[in-house]
C-alpha cells in the first residue's frame, strides 16, 4: 500500500473520531434530526414499514422503532426507522453528495446512540461526520456514479456515512473506523431502477442497518483491507468514481464544512426532489393566474437533463410511482393545490379529473440547464384554452438552504406526526427535539416517540 493511497483514508479516520463541529453546524444538523423525526412517524404507518417492522421482531434489544411500541436492536432499529423514514420520499436532500443524507444517517446515529445511552450532542456531531463524508465521497463519485451507472448515492454513498456516524459514537479508533469504512463499502449497495418501488425506501433502512452492523464489527475486532476504498478493486473502482482517489477532496475535512456552505435541502411536497422546482413554478403560476382547472389545455415542463431520468413514470398506478411522475404531480397540483401526503392516495391518483390532464403534461430536458446545480433549474409553461400562455420559471425550491423558515419546519413536523401520534405526544417531542443539545441520555428522548399502534 502506498502512502499516497494511506494518506486519504487516514483523514477520513482521524476527521470521523476527532472532529469539533462549529455550532452553526451543530445548528443546522439539529434541523435535521427535528425534520427526519417527522418524516420518520409519517413513514411509520406506511406498508412498506410495517412489512420491515414485522421482520424486524419487538422486545429483544435496547432501541425505539420511532412512532411504534416496538424495542429491537441496534440494526433492526436502524433499518425500520431508516425504512420509514424514507417510505414517503418525504425525507431531506443533499445535491452535492446526490443522496436523501439524514433517512440513513439519522436512524444509524439514533440506534448506536440508543445502544450506549449517547447524548443529544453526540448524535448531532456523529451525523455531521457521516454528512461530511458523504459529501466528499459525491465530490469524487458524481456524476458518473449516480448520473451514468444508476447507482442510488442514498444507499451506495449513505452506507459509508451512516457507518462513519456509528463509529463516531460508538468512540472508535483509527484503525477500527478504517475497518468500519472497510466494512461499509463491502455491504453498499442500492439501484435506481428500484426507484419508485418498496426497494427505494429499503435502499435507506438497509444503509443505515449497515452501517451500524460495521462499527460493531469493527469494535469487536472485525477486520476489512485497508484498501477497501480506494484499492484496485476497492468501492470507488468498483462503483465506477469519476475520480479514482479520495485525498483531495478529503484534504479540507474539519477545516470546511459542506453543510455550511451548500446546506440540506429539506422538502415540502412528498415526493421526489426533481418535481419540486416545477411544482414551485406551476403552483405560483396558478396563484398569480388564477388559473382553474377547466382553464388548462397543457402543461409544459423543462428541466435540466438529469429530471428525466428519476421521472420515469408517465401513467403511475401507484403512490410510489407517483412520486416519480411529472405528469401526476403537475396535474394533481392543478386538480388539488399544494402536494401533500393525501396526493399519493390511489384515490387521488385515479381521479378521472387528474387522469384526463396527465397526458396533457410534457416534460422535457433543456441542456441549457446543465450547467447550474443539479434539479434546481425548472420553466414551466402553461397554454390556456381561451388561447393565452403564461410561464413561469424556478431556480431551486422552497425548502432549499436559506428558504425554509422555522414555522414551515413546525408545520411539517406536526402535520408528519400526526399520523403516528397524539397531539399532546407531538407537542410534547417537539418541545424535546428542539432543546436536542440537553438531552444526555437519548433513550429519555426516544420514550416520547412511542405509540400504542402495531
Amino acid at each position: 500500500m502506498s502512502a499516497e493511497t494511506e494518506t486519504g483514508t487516514v483523514r477520513v479516520a482521524e476527521f470521523i473520531g476527532g472532529a469539533v463541529p462549529p455550532d452553526a453546524a451543530r445548528m443546522r444538523a439539529a434541523a435535521a434530526f427535528r425534520d427526519t423525526a417527522g418524516v420518520i412517524l409519517a413513514g411509520a404507518v406506511e406498508p412498506v414499514a410495517r412489512v420491515v417492522r414485522g421482520l424486524a421482531g419487538n422486545g429483544q434489544g435496547e432501541c425505539r422503532v420511532l412512532g411504534t411500541p416496538h424495542i429491537v436492536g441496534p440494526e433492526e432499529a436502524a433499518m425500520a426507522n431508516g425504512v420509514a423514514a424514507h417510505a414517503l420520499d418525504y425525507d431531506d436532500m443533499c445535491f452535492v453528495s446526490l443522496a436523501h443524507p439524514s433517512c440513513a444517517l439519522i436512524p444509524a446515529a439514533l440506534a448506536t446512540a440508543e445502544l450506549v445511552q449517547a447524548s443529544g450532542t453526540a448524535i448531532i456531531d456523529a451525523y455531521l461526520v457521516g454528512f461530511e463524508l458523504e459529501c466528499r465521497l459525491g465530490n469524487v463519485m458524481n456524476p458518473r456514479h449516480y448520473h451514468e451507472r444508476g447507482w442510488h448515492c442514498t444507499s451506495s454513498i449513505g452506507t459509508l456515512g451512516a457507518a462513519a456516524a456509528a463509529a463516531r459514537i460508538l468512540g472508535l479508533d483509527i484503525d477500527q473506523t478504517r475497518h468500519a469504512l472497510g466494512i461499509a463499502a463491502s455491504t453498499a449497495c442500492g439501484l435506481k431502477e428500484n426507484l419508485g418501488t418498496m426497494v427505494k425506501p429499503l435502499h435507506a433502512g438497509v444503509a443505515a442497518r449497515n452501517g451500524v452492523m460495521a462499527a460493531r464489527l469493527a469494535r469487536e475486532g472485525f477486520i476489512a483491507s485497508e484498501q477497501a476504498l480506494d484499492g484496485p478493486q476497492g468501492y470507488l473502482a468498483v462503483m465506477d468514481s469519476q475520480e479514482a482517489g479520495l485525498d483531495d477532496a478529503v484534504a479540507d475535512l474539519g477545516t470546511r464544512w459542506e453543510i455550511l456552505e451548500t446546506g440540506i435541502t429539506v422538502k415540502l411536497y412528498p415526493c421526489c426532489a426533481a418535481t419540486h422546482p416545477p411544482l414551485d413554478a406551476l403552483l405560483e403560476l396558478a396563484r398569480r393566474e388564477a388559473i382553474a382547472p377547466e382553464q388548462v389545455d397543457t402543461i409544459d415542463v423543462e428541466v435540466d437533463s438529469m429530471t428525466p431520468r428519476l421521472l420515469i413514470y408517465d401513467r403511475p398506478t401507484t403512490g410510489l410511482e407517483a412520486k416519480f411522475s411529472m405528469p401526476f404531480c403537475a396535474a394533481a397540483a392543478i386538480i388539488h393545490g399544494r402536494p401533500d401526503i393525501d396526493t399519493f392516495n390511489i384515490e387521488r391518483i385515479q381521479d378521472p379529473a387528474v387522469q384526463a390532464l396527465m397526458p396533457r403534461v410534457t416534460l422535457r430536458a433543456n441542456p441549457a440547464y446543465d450547467g447550474a446545480a443539479p434539479l434546481s433549474q425548472a420553466r414551466v409553461t402553461v397554454r390556456l384554452r381561451d388561447g393565452r400562455t403564461v410561464s413561469q420559471s424556478s431556480d431551486g425550491a422552497r425548502g432549499y438552504p436559506g428558504r425554509l423558515t422555522d414555522e414551515e419546519l413546525a408545520v411539517k413536523f406536526d402535520g408528519c406526526a400526526r399520523r403516528s401520534m397524539s397531539q399532546p405526544a407531538i407537542e410534547q417531542a417537539w418541545t424535546a427535539l428542539m432543546h436536542l443539545d440537553e438531552v444526555h441520555d437519548v433513550r429519555k428522548l426516544t420514550e416520547l416517540f412511542q405509540s400504542d399502534g402495531s
